[in-house]
């Protein structure tokens, strides 16, 4: 039975997840196989379909590409080793919002006033605030050089009819649009009857996405943005996934979006690359969290994890793939950000970046295709550099082997550290280097002045959680 077939009017408010769980047109969840490596023959022309997934609070530890030993994830062990595997990830906030409004809009949070989570509310009711109209979201720089333009999952960047996916770019949604992911879920604008439990929603998420891959147009690129709630708590793995992991409840519902991975991927190689090939791009929107009453993930060998600024808080597991354009099983350790696939899919389909925006991310293509060893920047050894914000304040910047971190709730002295030396952060360097420690705090103060010129002003909420 199709899950999600039947709606109710978009106004009509509804408590939805204490219904009983659907059915699936999937196949039942099992260990998949490791099936024979896809052959990588040189791409056709033309913009290539893009696939954009993303993980809520996935743990850089947590895949077994990046040193699990517990959970399994052959899928997207698999999608690494026939792609490109970023060990130096990192995203510009280690909260929700944020994360994803700088995913989507290639921009910092100050300038989009997305800098903490935003309330949970209805299509109807609650908090109006979220995204704002005049943002140009990466759907909407694709829509307009001829995508056809889809997201399935969590959306968190305003619930309320002016703010939700289809009012910024996307053709179509189904999803829950808040935070709380025990709340409402839609198609489009309106309320879906008799929804999933969260135990199921997994599967509803990733029946959406491969139907809507197998029936997309062949005369047009697609872009499909499959935002998955898991392995965000609470931890509701379908019944097939539960007590299936050695690595507890936790392990359980990554198998199971690794599971998910694998049918999307199956319906993209069944699709086949004959008139268009397929981009890939898998992520998490920030660390693990590490302290909810619940069991959590690993940030792998880096310190802390959700909502702080330390490596296990920012850096996140990344994996790209584009057969024939992105060598297979190479690994790239330059430091990369989530504003980089702004400006990377837009080259790709051929696009121009606004001219009224600008951009601190990176076409990432000629790195991950090997064209390039490293991308230039502006710091005094020529690296990049990259800002990490908490709530609306710069506190942290990376430029080449070091990181810069201002006082907070974290330390109450500024901090300085090798990541070459010392990824774990253990050690701090500023009494030892100040003159290092010096010129990084004045950079960042720089460059947080200069992005506060564009700012805008933060949004109604601004909660940690979610």
């Amino acid at each position: 039975m199709r899950v999600l077939s039947t709606l109710l009017p978009p106004l009509l408010l509804v408590a939805l997840f204490g219904a009983a769980g659907c059915g699936s047109a999937t196949s039942t969840p099992a260990a998949p196989a490791a099936p024979a490596a896809l052959v990588s023959p040189t791409p056709p022309p033309g913009p290539p379909n893009v696939v954009l997934i993303l993980a809520d609070d996935m743990g850089y530890g947590d895949l077994g590409s990046y040193g699990a030993k517990l959970i399994k994830t052959p899928n997207l062990d698999r999608l690494a080793s026939e792609g490109v595997r970023m060990t130096d990830f990192r995203v510009p906030s280690a909260l929700c919002t944020p994360s994803r409004g700088a995913l989507l809009t290639g921009l910092y949070p100050p300038r989009t006033g997305l800098v903490g989570n935003l309330p949970s509310g209805s299509p109807t009711e609650g908090i109006t605030d979220g995204i704002d109209d005049d943002e140009i979201t990466l759907a909407q720089a694709l829509r307009e050089n001829g995508y056809a333009t889809a997201m399935v999952g969590k959306w968190h960047l305003g619930s309320t009819l002016p703010y939700l996916p289809t009012n910024h770019g996307f053709d179509s949604y189904f999803g829950i649009s808040n935070g709380d992911q025990t709340f409402l879920l839609l198609r489009n604008t309106s309320l879906v009857r008799d929804p999933p439990g969260l135990d199921q929603i997994t599967k509803a998420y990733t029946e959406e996405a491969v139907s809507i891959i197998r029936g997309a147009a062949r005369d047009r690129p697609y872009f499909l943005y499959l935002a998955h709630r898991s392995p965000h708590v609470p931890l509701e793995p379908a019944p097939e996934f539960v007590a299936r992991s050695a690595g507890g409840l936790y392990g359980d519902v990554v198998e199971e979006l690794d599971w998910s991975v694998g049918q999307v991927m199956q319906a993209i190689r069944d699709r086949g690359a004959a008139e268009r090939s397929t981009v890939v791009l898998f992520l998490s929107d920030n660390g693990p969290w590490l302290s909810q009453g619940e069991e959590a993930g690993s940030p792998g060998p880096f310190r802390s994890g959700k909502n702080s600024p330390y490596e296990g808080g920012v850096r996140v597991p990344a994996i790209a793939w584009w057969p024939g354009r992105y060598p297979a099983g190479r690994v790239v350790s330059e430091p990369l950000m989530s504003l980089d696939v702004f400006p990377t899919v837009v080259a790709m389909a051929k696009g121009q970046l606004s001219p009224t925006r600008k951009y601190y991310g990176a076409d990432l293509t000629p790195l991950l295709a090997g064209a390039v060893s490293r991308l230039p920047g502006a710091a005094a050894d020529g690296s990049r550099e990259l800002l990490g914000y908490y709530f609306g304040a710069a506190v942290s910047l990376r430029s080449g082997r070091w990181k810069f971190l201002k006082p907070g709730y974290w330390d109450v002295v500024d901090t300085l550290y090798d990541l070459q030396a010392d990824a774990a952060e253990t050690t701090d360097l500023d009494p030892s280097r100040p003159e290092v420690a010096t010129q990084l705090s004045r950079r960042l103060d720089a460059l947080a002045d200069e992005i506060s010129q564009g700012a805008k002003k933060p949004k109604k909420g601004g909660g940690a959680e979610n």
